[in-house]
């Protein structure tokens, strides 16, 4: 008995401590934009990036500690996922938002990138349908060209999800291992600050932000939602400590610094992963191979826009 009221006091104590400081973060963000403070803005941030931290240690389930790994791999917001290029809309800002949660984590039977695996998947696929017929077998893999099939992206989202064509042919069975993770990884770069966005800062930052927009498709059919009035005006402000965007379709706040992670799939030898991710409007599926111990990028495909 007095074991669980001593534990009652302490969630008492936490809650209590967490609602005092989001309600002191509020007003410090209100009062460094009415008096349009960058000095106070950052302070905001700072106190942000000093209150959420890193959980990567307190991640039990190895699945959940691996994908840490493969996300501090990926996650290189300066450098766009589209290789040979670089990104520059976060060059100026001090601070990133970087996700605190993670959709899913899977597994599938396996993971493909390389052309030559490709083909081989290609190959004993089509073959079959000509088992009776040897000479045009051996006719058509005679004219093949090596890496005939390199364009296919294999869709590890399912039929209709982002992350490939959704021809089923080409989908790849996965099954869940965890979904609705507390994910924060320990990324870190050398001019910038890291936050965390937790549910307490996204449900801050709505009601600082609120709601003024234009809606889809009101100025012209291609034109995106996007922010308006005192909005407008708010996110501008936020924009010079950190890079934000209004929802493509409306009604919401897109936090994140890009790319952000929806889920994290490996293989059986967990030597190979896929993490579908998104980039602002748009996104698709990256394949990162562990080697020497060490997860590297090794294919990237953007697959959906919306």
């Amino acid at each position: 008995m007095r074991k669980k009221l001593t534990l009652f006091i302490l969630f008492l104590v936490v809650t209590v401590t967490v609602s005092a400081q989001s309600e002191s973060q509020a007003k410090l963000l209100k009062e460094a934009y009415q008096s349009r403070s960058t000095e106070l803005l950052y302070k905001f941030f700072d106190n942000w990036s000093e209150e959420v931290k890193s959980n990567e240690k307190k991640a039990k389930n190895p699945y959940v500690k691996e994908a840490h790994k493969v996300f501090t791999a990926f996650y290189q917001p300066m450098q766009t996922i589209r290789r040979g290029t670089r990104c520059s809309i976060y060059d100026d800002k001090p601070y990133f938002i970087v996700q605190g949660s993670l959709g899913k984590i899977c597994t599938a039977d396996f993971i493909l990138y390389k052309p030559e695996e490709i083909d081989s998947f290609m190959i004993a696929r089509i073959l079959p349908f000509y088992a009776d017929d040897t000479n045009y077998q051996k006719k058509w893999l005679a004219n093949l060209q090596p890496g005939y099939w390199s364009y296919l992206t294999f869709n590890y989202a399912g039929r209709n999800g982002h992350g490939g064509y959704s021809l089923s042919e080409f989908n790849i069975p996965v099954s869940e291992v965890v979904s609705d993770i507390r994910f924060r990884p320990p990324v870190s770069f050398i001019d910038k600050k890291v936050v965390y966005l937790t549910d307490g800062y996204k449900k801050l930052l709505d009601s600082f932000l609120g709601d003024d927009h234009v809606e889809l498709g009101d100025e012209n059919i291609m034109q995106p939602a996007t922010a308006s009035d005192i909005s407008k005006q708010k996110k501008e402000f936020l924009d010079s400590a950190a890079r934000i965007f209004y929802g493509h379709w409306g009604g919401y706040w897109q936090y994140e610094t890009y790319p952000e992670a929806s889920q994290i799939i490996f293989n059986p030898e967990m030597n190979r992963a896929v993490v579908l991710f998104r980039f602002v409007y748009e996104g698709g599926q990256a394949v990162l191979e562990k080697q020497d111990g060490e997860w590297k990028v090794v294919d990237v495909r953007f697959t959906w826009i919306e």
